[in-house]
């Protein structure tokens, strides 16, 4: 699936992502946001995605490679299994200058505490940077859109089933302060769907089928996914707004501040 990061990047250079920086980036999955990251730190920085799963390492090695993008380096681990007492070879050499993450905490049974065991790995007052999903306050439409209704309800509780937290963007704050970090600022931005968004709707359904009918939310049948982009495009008339997801980014520093959220922009 094809999408814009147009959002993401404005997220992470607002937050201070910049030329030169050492990035950790945990989750990274196919390398979307890596290569986002391996573009603003440029040849002068460094990258080091981790994921737990090889299929999306390859994946986003293959990404990377394409775009020419070549000062970023992979590691497979889990960080749920990281402890303190873990072996961190691939990782402890590097004193980094920021942790990064997109759409990884929500699928962590305790983010805080991993958060709190990968801080050894900042420099002080490294930036920590999270952008999260959050499903609280949408879907939003003064329009009757049952269809795009229905799809965002097969997406939450095939989430809900897996464990994830769908609250996550409102929980970002909560989770750095719990895990010894600063906070800097909240920022959020609506996905307006049919304004040309990086979440196509249609798409994420696609991406998940298997898992949707793994979780007898739905079956194949119910989810028509041939005809779903259709019918999609039949439903959201002209001029009709559809919020389907929220999107939280919270900038923090590895070395608290305060014990309160401060008030600043990202």
């Amino acid at each position: 699936m094809q999408r814009s990061n147009t959002i993401t990047t404005r997220f992470l250079r607002e937050a201070g992502i910049n030329e030169g920086m050492k990035i950790l980036e945990i989750g990274c999955g196919n390398g979307e946001v890596t290569s986002v990251l391996a573009s603003l730190v440029g040849p002068s920085g460094t990258v080091l995605a981790v994921d737990r799963s090889e299929a999306p390492l390859v994946a986003a090695r293959n990404r990377l490679d394409a775009a020419g993008l070549t000062a970023v380096s992979f590691l497979q681990r889990d960080v749920n299994e990281l402890t303190e007492s873990s072996d961190l070879s691939g990782l402890a050499e590097y004193e980094f200058d920021a942790l990064v993450g997109r759409r990884v905490l929500m699928y962590l049974p305790d983010p805080a505490a991993v958060l709190r065991r990968l801080k050894p790995l900042l420099r002080p007052q490294g930036l920590v940077v999270f952008e999260e999903s959050d499903t609280t306050m949408v879907p939003g439409s003064k329009e009757s859109l049952p269809l795009h209704d229905r799809c965002m309800e097969w997406l939450r509780e095939t989430l809900r089933n897996e464990g994830a937290n769908i609250h996550m963007g409102f929980d970002l704050p909560s989770v750095y302060l719990a895990a010894g970090y600063s906070v800097e600022g909240v920022s959020a931005e609506a996905i307006v769907q049919g304004q040309g968004t990086q979440f196509l709707l249609a798409d994420l359904v696609r991406m998940m089928v298997p898992r949707i009918v793994k979780a007898e939310v739905a079956t194949e049948a119910e989810i028509d996914i041939d005809n779903l982009t259709e019918r999609m495009v039949q439903e959201l008339r002209p001029g009709v707004v559809y919020i389907s997801d929220m999107t939280f980014c919270v900038k923090g520093r590895s070395k608290p501040v305060s014990g309160t959220i401060r008030e600043s922009p990202l």
